[in-house]
């Protein structure tokens, strides 16, 4: 498409003048501004829902700390004309200048440092409702090209996108279908994953934990039992990353992986807690009833931000499992430890000593 082509030009041949140039003339268009919680403005329709991202609050006032907040600057007709994205270093933050036209709306993104151009995107609307979107960039996926479709009644029914990375493309298509009300109720993704489903609003989050704790205990119990370990261990290691939580997966830490760790010359003292380099490390099995669920209370705990209770429920589990350990049969060695924490171990240390209280000081200097 020429307009691909077009985009992919100017990205590449933007300079820090044209920077400064569209910063300059679009900040003195903003009227006004105001504080966000974090992102919450996006063109493309039901963005939050198809990430699985909540949606930040607007602030009365700016934030004690700017950090992870955004800052947005409106025009006089209300429209947000510029963005910036704080992280989580208060001096840092990207900068987003949306530059619109009666038929379109073009988004520049900059880098949070040198503010280098990462993004253009170009969105195009007939009669009010968005019908193709272009993004190119300056990073992995090169660029995106999608096309929305609409039924009579104006709803949008599906959107069709390309995606191009540097060494592969592959199509994302999104359906979309509605309840009784018009209101959204699933998005499906290349027909067969559902990314997003309309939450039962007689069900709270507190007794979906329940559900998920109960489920999770179930599974992982029925996994350590059907993939028994023969060799020594030190460590069954429940492991989660920073997103899709549920379920975590299963690592063992074996008594020859620890040694061979100890002997060597530099020592790593983080490697030995690492469920990544462990020789017997398994994503959990289950079936299609649990893994829906799971997917489901993953979209709810990243929409409402509930990613600390979700944590403390797998915790929970995980100390379900240490008073059942005996019936796994496990070969364990005498300071044998069962611990849950993320892959990035930044909550290993806090809750190894939840979990292990009677081996903390024992373990305390060797734990990063």
């Amino acid at each position: 498409m020429r307009e691909i082509a077009d985009l992919k030009i100017k990205i590449e041949h933007f300079t820090k003048a044209d920077f400064e140039q569209l910063k300059s003339e679009t900040e003195n268009q903003v009227a006004t501004w105001f504080w966000a919680t974090s992102d919450l403005y996006n063109p493309e329709p039901f963005h939050y829902e198809s990430n699985n991202w909540a949606r930040g609050r607007k602030l009365k006032e700016e934030p004690e700390k700017k950090a992870q907040h955004h800052h947005y600057g409106l025009n006089a007709q209300g429209e947000i004309i510029v963005e910036r994205q704080y992280t989580s270093f208060e001096s840092y933050f990207y900068e987003l200048f949306f530059i619109r036209t009666h038929d379109t709306i073009t988004r520049y993104r900059f880098s949070y440092d040198e503010k280098e151009i990462e993004q253009i995107s170009r969105f195009y609307y007939q009669q009010d409702r968005l019908t193709q979107h272009i993004t190119v960039a300056d990073n992995q996926c090169k660029c995106d090209y999608a096309t929305y479709h609409y039924d009579s009644h104006q709803k949008l029914i599906e959107k069709k996108c390309h995606l191009e990375f540097e060494d592969f493309e592959t199509d994302r298509n999104h359906e979309y279908k509605y309840d009784q009300f018009g209101l959204l109720e699933t998005i499906t993704e290349n027909q067969e994953s559902v990314i997003y489903q309309k939450p039962d609003k007689s069900i709270s989050f507190k007794q979906l934990t329940v559900m998920a704790e109960e489920r999770l205990f179930t599974v992982l119990r029925q996994n350590i039992h059907q993939h028994a370990v023969q060799e020594e261990l030190y460590c069954l290691y429940i492991c989660y990353g920073n997103a899709d939580l549920f379920p975590p997966g299963i690592a063992y830490g074996t008594k020859a992986e620890k040694d061979h760790w100890q002997a060597q010359e530099i020592k790593m003292k983080w490697i030995v807690w690492n469920p990544a380099d462990y020789q017997f490390n398994m994503d959990v099995k289950m079936d299609k009833e649990t893994e829906n669920f799971f997917s489901f209370y993953n979209q709810e705990t990243e929409m409402q931000q509930k990613q600390a209770v979700a944590k403390k429920t797998i915790l929970n589990v995980t100390m379900k499992l240490k008073a059942c350990l005996n019936e796994f049969k496990l070969n364990k060695t005498n300071d044998f430890v069962i611990i849950a924490a993320d892959n990035e171990q930044a909550d290993l240390k806090k809750n190894f000593k939840v979990m292990n209280p009677e081996l903390f000081e024992q373990f305390k200097k060797d734990l990063p």
